[in-house]
């Protein structure tokens, strides 16, 4: 997992489980990048993870359907942003977070595979409920970009 101090607070959302509320979430996440300083690139990322997030919590999270609760938290701090989505559901199976195989065509079972992409860190916690937790490194902004993102070092496999 990345490092990332969660200690810097922004802000917490506590929504019904209905499709709809997502535009709270996304309209919270737009604010949160650009106090960030994302770029429109970065900020999409995000924006697309984390809906993505709440969608499979309120989708396969939530027991009691609307009478249930998704609490998404948000983290600002020097070096990241960080988004913690959590639902009231019993989890879900190791087959279930696979990616589908190149030419397998199936409805559904893509988000995690995408939140993996677009973020830094993709986490999973299961205790009481589920949570996901979504890394975006902040880089600054002297850092060279290239095509609108910030361009990053490539890990060493070691």
């Amino acid at each position: 997992m990345m490092r990332c101090d969660a200690q810097y607070y922004w802000c917490r959302l506590d929504i019904s489980s209905r499709p709809e509320n997502a535009a709270v979430v996304r309209r919270a996440v737009e604010r949160l990048a650009i106090e960030a300083g994302l770029t429109p690139a970065e900020t999409d990322d995000l924006d697309l993870a984390v809906t993505e997030a709440c969608a499979n919590a309120i989708r396969h999270g939530s027991p009691e359907k609307e009478q249930s609760t998704v609490r998404v938290t948000f983290f600002l701090a020097p070096e990241c942003v960080l988004v913690e989505v959590h639902d009231q559901g019993p989890g879900f199976t190791e087959g279930s977070r696979r990616a589908p195989a190149a030419g397998e065509l199936r409805e559904g079972g893509y988000g995690l595979h995408i939140m993996r992409q677009l973020m830094d860190d993709v986490e999973i916690i299961w205790h009481r409920g589920t949570t996901v937790r979504l890394v975006k490194q902040r880089v600054p902004e002297s850092a060279p970009r290239v095509s609108g993102r910030a361009a990053r070092p490539i890990p060493a496999f070691v």
